[in-house]
């Protein structure tokens, strides 16, 4: 028995290459399959999920568009019949021009509550299209005659009078009924409603916020046009309303299987395609609209809370056990403020009939599987894909790509030892590529320089960072938990740095210096290096919100740039070598990381680099200072965003318009005006308290009209510390 054993252990340690290829072919067979099905699901999911992306932004520009047709077309023909009316005597039921005018555009706007005209004399003029089984006025429970179709109510409210009359007509415009309502029954006013006030104090055409309607008691919104007489007074206003009910139609329509629907920016609902009343009316006048956690959809509710803590417009986000995608699109602010049209689907919709077609595939492999299992059969002892596999791993070995592969696993001896061997070599250089950088190393093998000892002057921009309060931290933090810690610190950071054709040069305690510009060459240095720096910022953020649910500490990093020559390669001995970059620019750069401090700022970059990426970066002029060691001084910036290069890197309206206000004061401050930019500075500071440069330089403003600078100031701040 033990005999057995032995030999059966021998002939599979030892087995035949035609055996060993016919077992691995079908094992990486299976692997293939499994993997391709694995690819072609996920690359079929992306797919879709791009395009559904693509419909659901079609489909929410689409509504906006429709919505906004919805809206102008009524807008433009308020406006016109603006020029129907030149005094207060042409708003009466026997112009008959103005009334077919008026008539015509509620028949061709269907939707619409009603056209109506209002005067500063307190006449008012309103027509409205009669839907079925509707009653009079004041005999609510009376129809009105069978063939009565338009309602016109013109409404007379002098000092001392007032008085009400509904005129009923047909089809054609002829009046069957006429009703005169009691003096006690007549409570409106137009000149308090918000559409006639709103028209006359803005003498232009504007649109309402949402509010009730007097005669149907529905949330909606109007437009006014204000009047004018032939000498150019304001006399009076024309307007129409829109129940946000007939936005329904629009929503229900779509070509996505899912929700569409209008919020605003607090996640209250404007306009739902069920057609409920998503507005109620509190203390008797003023309107509020259902928010969509009092509406009960979870589903919705979930969607925006992802939509406000991301501020993404786009994204997949989970409830209860299933995949949605959601797609928040915002209406032009022109238009109207604060809307944004919406749509979530589940993600079944998209990808539904994936998981059908890769069931069939999977049976499908599996056929070509058992039929290529003979076929390899007749061909094994022209296979050897184990050495091949070596050969392969050897030749990433020899370019430096040394991420892990999946090892080779043989019976054959020779196999097994060129393996081992491979893997050794692989180990030994990954450690040995862990203490210089590897594109440094790529460089150097691919063009077969040997590394020696020397240096030659490039221009290059530099990035020195730093953790704020690391001793602090360090003091009361667990130092194996530190160091892992700022293990995954140094990883993310590093990764970003390399991603844009940085350098890491070294890492000093907390602190990272890296640079761009060489080995390689990169006529964008500086663009990439700002890149680099906003990308970790912005990283560091998502990271500080991880750790904060972990109970780990905040790191807030501080970082400097500049750009300059400086001597670039292999210093040290014969021995031991670094290939790093000294020189005067060197020093200034991470002077400029310390300068931060003294702001309040995150990334400081030098004038020189803020001249390579003027037309890209958004920054606010931060002081001119000589940093310590230095008398002549140096423009600094605060790097706030950039345009034009990666969409996580846009600026804000609000912190263009910041930057600019910024400038202009940094400019007075510069040409001794004293006043107008503590005037400046304190604007600003109204919005941003906190902002520690506006107080500075008020400060410094106020100091210097007590005592004026001489006349050979030029404005340099002199600093005495690193």
């Amino acid at each position: 028995m033990v005999n057995i054993f032995k030999l059966v252990r021998s002939y599979f340690l030892k087995r035949q290459l035609r055996f060993d290829v016919l077992t691995s072919f079908f094992i990486l067979q299976i692997i293939t399959a499994i993997s391709i099905m694995f690819y072609m699901y996920s690359a079929n999911k992306e797919t879709l999920i791009d395009f559904s992306d693509k419909m659901m932004e079609d489909l929410s520009d689409s509504k906006i568009d429709s919505i906004n047709h919805h809206f102008k077309g009524v807008q433009n023909s308020v406006a016109l019949g603006s020029y129907l009316i030149n005094r207060p005597q042409d708003v009466d039921i026997n112009n008959k021009k103005l009334v077919e005018y008026m008539i015509g555009t509620v028949k061709q706007y269907p939707y619409l509550e009603s056209v109506f005209i209002g005067m500063e004399t307190g006449r008012f003029m309103q027509v409205k299209l009669l839907g079925e089984g509707s009653t009079y006025r004041s005999l609510t429970t009376k129809l009105l005659p069978k063939n009565a179709t338009i309602a016109v109510r013109i409404l007379d409210r002098g000092e001392n009078h007032k008085e009400e009359t509904w005129y009923y007509l047909n089809q054609e415009g002829k009046v069957l009924e006429q009703e005169k309502l009691p003096d006690f029954e007549i409570t409106f006013d137009h000149r308090v409603r918000e559409w006639y006030n709103k028209a006359m104090q803005m003498e232009t055409q504007i649109w309402t916020d949402i509010y009730i309607f007097s005669t149907t008691k529905l949330p909606g919104v109007a437009t006014a046009h204000p009047l004018q007489n032939e000498s150019g007074k304001y006399i009076g206003a024309i307007g129409s309303d829109i129940p946000l009910t007939s936005l329904s139609g629009i929503l229900k329509n779509n070509s996505v299987k899912g929700l569409a629907m209008i919020i605003n920016k607090k996640g209250e609902i404007v306009a739902h395609p069920t057609e409920k009343n998503t507005a109620r009316v509190v203390n008797t006048a003023d309107t509020q609209l259902v928010t969509l956690e009092e509406f009960g959809d979870k589903v919705s509710f979930n969607s925006y809370k992802s939509f406000i803590s991301t501020q993404e417009h786009r994204f997949i986000f989970d409830y209860d056990s299933s995949q949605y995608i959601a797609t928040y699109k915002e209406f032009d602010q022109s238009f109207f403020k604060n809307w944004i049209f919406t749509v979530i689907t589940p993600m079944d919709v998209f990808i539904g009939k994936v998981k059908s077609t890769q069931e069939k595939c999977l049976l499908i492999s599996l056929g070509i599987l058992f039929l290529s299992i003979f076929v390899v059969g007749l061909i094994a002892h022209r296979i050897a894909r184990p050495i091949n596999a070596l050969a392969d791993q050897a030749n990433r070995i020899t370019s430096f790509d040394l991420s892990d592969v999946d090892e080779v696993r043989s019976g054959i001896v020779e196999i097994q030892k060129l393996q081992s061997s491979i893997s050794r070599m692989r180990h030994s250089l990954s450690s040995f590529g862990k203490f210089v950088p590897k594109a440094l190393v790529r460089k150097l093998i691919d063009k077969g320089i040997d590394v020696k000892v020397g240096g030659k002057m490039k221009n290059v921009t530099l990035l020195f960072t730093d953790i704020a309060g690391f001793t602090t931290i360090s003091e009361t933090y667990p130092a194996d938990k530190l160091m892992n810690h700022l293990s995954d610190y140094f990883d993310e950071m590093t990764q970003i740095i390399i991603d844009e054709n940085g350098t890491v040069d070294k890492y000093i305690g907390d602190a990272i210096m890296s640079f761009w510009g060489a080995p390689g060459n990169d006529k964008d240095h500086a663009l990439h290096a700002c890149k680099s720096a906003l990308l970790c910022q912005r990283r560091l953020l998502d990271l500080n919100r991880k750790w904060g649910f972990e109970k780990k500490p905040i790191l807030f990093t501080r970082m400097g740039l500049h750009t300059g020559d400086v001597i670039v390669g292999n210093l040290g001995s014969t021995e031991r070598l670094n290939y790093t970059a000294i020189g005067d620019s060197v020093n200034l750069a991470a002077r400029l990381e310390g300068v931060n401090k003294n702001y309040g700022s995150c990334v400081i970059i030098s004038q020189a680099t803020y001249k390579h990426i003027q037309d890209y970066a958004v920054v606010r002029p931060l002081d001119v200072v000589a940093v310590k060691g230095k008398n002549e001084g140096i423009k600094i910036f605060e790097l706030i965003a950039l345009q034009n290069t990666d969409p996580l890197l846009l600026p804000t309206n609000e912190q263009l318009k910041f930057t600019e206000q910024f400038a202009r004061g940094f400019t007075l401050y510069l040409e001794q005006r004293w006043d107008e930019a503590i005037e400046a500075f304190k604007d600003i500071q109204l919005r941003y308290p906190e902002d520690i440069p506006c107080r500075l330089y008020i400060e410094r403003c106020e100091a210097y009209k007590k005592t004026p600078p001489g006349a050979d100031w030029d404005g340099v701040n002199h600093l005495h510390s690193k």
